[in-house]
C-alpha cells in the first residue's frame, strides 16, 4: 500500500522550494496518519478504529488467536488440538516440566521436525553459522508457504501483510524467548493446520530465528545466571565464543551472528522485529517489560507510535490474555541507575530508566533503520514455567497487534523511507548522532516490593509497594549534523568500505581523480575509553566541521550517497561525533590525533553527483557478510 498523503505533497514542495525543509511536516504527518487510521485501520474485536483499546466483554472474544488462550466456549477443539500437538512435538522445557533448556542440538531436531510435521506452512532452513560452526536455524512460517525474500516481499506488496523477525537467546543464558519462540512456532503452525481459514499465518510471514547464539547457549552451567529461578539443570552463557555480547555488534558487525542477521535484514527487509530477553536487575511485578524504537537517528514518526501506541496496546492485549494468571506487563526499565549504583547503598526509587539509544543494541540498531522494533524481557526472579508461558502470550499479541494497526505500520514506514531518500537528494537536512535520555512529562507509578537492605543489597520482601517515579523512556537529540547528498572516502579506507556493505549500504568508487568542493572535519579531541569493551577501547570523539572548500579526490576513492533508505544509518556510521559510530569503535584510530583531518569528506552539492562517473564496489574481504 503506497500512501499519497498532504505531508508528502508538502515534502514535495518543499524539495522545489527550499534546501529540505522535512521537518516541518512532521507534525502534519503524524496527525494526518493517525486520522486516516479511521478510514484505514484493522478492526479486530472490541478494539476500535482509531486504534485505541477497549475494555473487551467478558463474553466477547478478539481473534481466533485470542480463542486459542482463553477459556470461551468456541475454543476446546482448537485448545485439545494445541494440547495435544505439544504433547508429540514438545519443547525441552516442555518435556522436562520446565527443569531444563533445549541444547543447540535439540533446537536444531525440533526445528526440523516441526518443518516436517507441517511442511505446507513451515519452511526450515538457516540464518547462518556461528563463530565456533554450528547451524542458526530459522524457521520461516506462513500460509501459503513461502521460502525466500522475493515471495515473502510478493505477499507483503500484494496481499498487505507484514514479515516479522523475530530471535531469542542472543544473551544465551536467557533462555525464556528461545523456548517461546519454539512453541509459539509450533502453535502457529498447527492453528494454520486446524483452521487455515482463520491463523495469522494468513496475513503475515513470520520468521522465527529461536537459537540466535548457539555457541554460548551450549556453555551450560547452573551459576551462569545467578539470580535467575530456573531452569534449574543451568543454561549457556550470555557470550559467544568470541567472547562478544552479541547485542553489542550491531555497529562494528565483527560476529558472524551478527553479520548473518544484518544480511538477513538486507535481503528480507522484516516490518517488526522482536528481540527476546531475560532481565536482570531491579525487583518489579511485572512478569513481562517491553521497548521500542527508541533512536532519535531513525525516524521520530516511529519513535512516538512505538512508543505511544503500538507498545501499550500490545500490553492490554497481553493483560487481557493473561488475566487469569494476573500477569502484568510495563515498559522495559530499572530504578535509578541499577547498574551503575554505588556499593553499600540501599537502592533509590525516584526514576525508572529505559537503556541507552546507541545503535549497538539490536532494537536501537533496527530502529535506525526505520523499522520497527520491539524488546521482550521476562522477569528473571519470576518460575521458569511462568516465564516462558508469558513470553509465549506476549510475543504472540505483539504478532497480533501489529497486524491490527497493518496500514499504520506499512504508512509509516513507507512515508520513512521516502523522506529519508528525499531528504537525501538535496542535502541539509539535520539528523541526530547524539542522544540523552530524558524524562516523561508525567510521573508513573512503578508496581515493586518494599525493600530490605542486607549484606550490601538491596532484596526485596514478600510486602508489595507502588513506586512514582519520573519515567526515563526517551531521548532527546544531543547533537544534530546537517546530511551530506554523500559521504567520500580515500582509497585507503576499504575496511570502512567494507562495514558499510555489510549493513547492506551501497558504496561506489570514483573513476578518475577530480577536483571537488567538500566539506571536512578536524578531530580536536579524542578521549578514549579506561577499559577494554568489547574487544575495544571506545572513543569518544569531538570535532570542528570545516566550509566546503576545493579538495583533490583521488582515483579510486569511495563515494557513499545518503539518497538510500538507509540514509539516516549512513551518517549515523560515518560521522565522527557520533554517539557510537565507526569511530567510537576504533575503525578510524590512525586519524584521530589532534587536529588531524578526519578522512570522511561530504559532498553538500547535489547537482556534482550527475557527472561524476563511478562504478560499484565489492568488497575484497575476505569475511562474508
Amino acid at each position: 500500500m503506497t500512501m499519497h498523503t498532504p505531508a508528502l505533497a508538502c515534502l514535495h514542495r518543499s524539495v522545489a522550494h527550499a534546501n529540505c525543509r522535512l521537518l516541518s511536516e512532521r507534525i502534519a504527518l503524524r496527525s494526518h496518519l493517525y486520522t486516516s487510521s479511521v478510514l484505514a485501520a484493522v478492526v479486530v474485536g472490541s478494539w476500535t478504529k482509531q486504534g485505541v483499546c477497549q475494555e473487551t466483554p467478558k463474553n466477547q472474544s478478539t481473534t481466533l488467536e485470542v480463542k486459542a488462550i482463553s477459556s470461551t466456549p468456541e475454543a476446546p477443539s482448537l485448545t485439545t488440538i494445541l494440547r495435544e500437538a505439544a504433547e508429540k512435538l514438545p519443547t525441552v522445557a516442555e518435556s522436562s516440566e520446565y527443569k531444563a533448556t533445549s541444547t543447540s542440538a535439540e533446537v536444531v531436531s525440533f526445528c526440523d521436525t516441526l518443518a516436517q510435521t507441517y511442511p505446507h506452512v513451515v519452511y526450515r532452513t538457516s540464518l547462518g553459522t556461528s563463530h565456533a560452526g554450528r547451524d542458526i536455524p530459522l524457521l520461516i512460517l506462513s500460509n501459503p508457504l513461502v521460502k525466500d525474500a522475493q515471495e515473502a516481499k510478493k505477499r507483503v506488496k500484494e496481499h498487505e501483510q507484514l514479515i516479522f523477525l523475530a530471535i531469542g537467546n542472543i544473551h544465551a543464558g536467557e533462555v525464556d524467548g528461545k523456548e517461546a519462540l519454539m512453541a509459539l512456532a509450533r502453535d502457529l503452525a498447527v492453528q494454520a493446520w486446524a483452521t487455515p481459514r482463520h491463523t495469522l499465518l494468513n496475513k503475515s510471514v513470520v520468521v522465527v530465528v529461536p537459537n540466535f547464539n548457539p555457541d554460548g547457549n551450549d556453555k551450560f552451567a547452573k551459576d551462569n545466571r545467578p539470580g535467575q529461578v530456573g531452569p534449574e539443570n543451568g543454561q549457556g552463557q550470555r557470550e559467544n565464543a568470541q567472547g562478544f555480547d552479541l547485542n553489542r555488534d550491531f555497529v562494528k558487525l565483527e560476529s558472524p551472528e551478527a553479520r548473518a542477521l544484518v544480511a538477513f535484514m538486507n535481503s528480507w527487509d522484516p516490518d517488526v522485529f522482536i528481540d527476546a530477553h531475560t532481565t536482570d536487575g531491579s525487583f518489579h511485578r511485572y512478569i513481562m517489560t517491553y521497548a521500542g524504537v527508541g533512536s532519535m537517528t531513525g525516524e521520530p514518526e516511529l519513535v512516538d507510535y512505538s512508543r505511544e501506541e503500538l507498545l501499550p496496546q500490545i500490553g492490554e492485549r497481553f493483560k487481557h490474555y493473561g488475566q487469569s494468571h494476573k500477569w502484568e506487563c510495563f515498559f522495559y526499565g530499572n530504578f535509578d541507575a541499577e547498574f551503575e549504583a554505588a556499593a553499600n547503598q540501599p537502592r533509590k526509587h525516584t526514576r525508572w530508566e529505559t537503556f541507552p539509544a546507541e545503535g549497538r543494541y539490536a532494537v536501537r540498531y533496527v530502529g535506525i533503520r526505520s523499522r520497527f522494533s520491539i524488546l521482550t524481557e521476562s522477569y528473571s526472579y519470576a518460575p521458569y514455567k511462568d516465564r516462558v508461558l508469558a513470553h509465549t502470550l506476549l510475543i504472540r499479541s505483539a504478532l497480533e497487534e501489529s497486524l491490527a494497526k497493518r496500514p499504520i505500520i506499512r504508512g509509516l514506514i513507507e512515508v520513512a523511507d521516502e523522506r529519508t531518500l528525499l531528504a537525501g537528494e538535496v542535502g541539509g537536512h539535520p539528523v541526530s548522532i547524539r542522544s540523552k535520555m530524558v524524562a516523561a512529562p508525567k510521573p508513573v507509578s512503578i508496581k515493586g516490593y518494599v525493600e530490605r537492605f542486607e549484606n550490601g543489597r538491596s532484596l526485596p520482601t514478600s510486602e508489595h509497594a507502588e513506586y512514582t517515579v519520573e519515567h526515563f523512556d526517551r531521548f532527546e537529540s544531543a547533537l544534530d549534523v546537517p546530511r551530506p547528498v554523500a559521504y567520500i572516502m580515500p582509497p585507503s579506507c576499504s575496511n570502512i568500505a567494507d562495514k558499510l556493505l555489510q549493513h547492506g549500504i551501497e558504496v561506489e568508487q570514483i573513476a578518475q581523480a577530480t577536483t571537488l568542493q567538500v566539506g571536512s572535519y578536524s578531530i580536536t579531541k579524542a578521549q578514549p575509553a579506561s577499559r577494554i569493551f568489547q574487544g575495544h577501547t571506545l572513543v569518544k570523539i569531538e570535532a570542528k566541521i570545516h566550509e566546503p572548500v576545493s579538495r583533490e579526490i583521488p582515483a579510486g576513492s569511495f563515494l557513499v550517497r545518503t539518497h538510500h533508505k538507509l540514509g539516516n544509518l549512513i551518517v549515523y556510521l560515518l560521522e565522527p561525533q557520533s554517539e557510537d559510530g565507526l569511530a567510537v569503535w576504533n575503525y578510524f584510530d590512525a586519524f584521530l590525533k589532534p587536529e588531524s583531518d578526519y578522512p570522511v569528506w561530504r559532498l553538500m552539492d547535489a547537482t556534482i553527483l550527475k557527472s561524476m562517473t563511478t562504478s560499484r564496489y565489492e568488497s575484497r574481504a575476505t569475511a562474508k557478510p
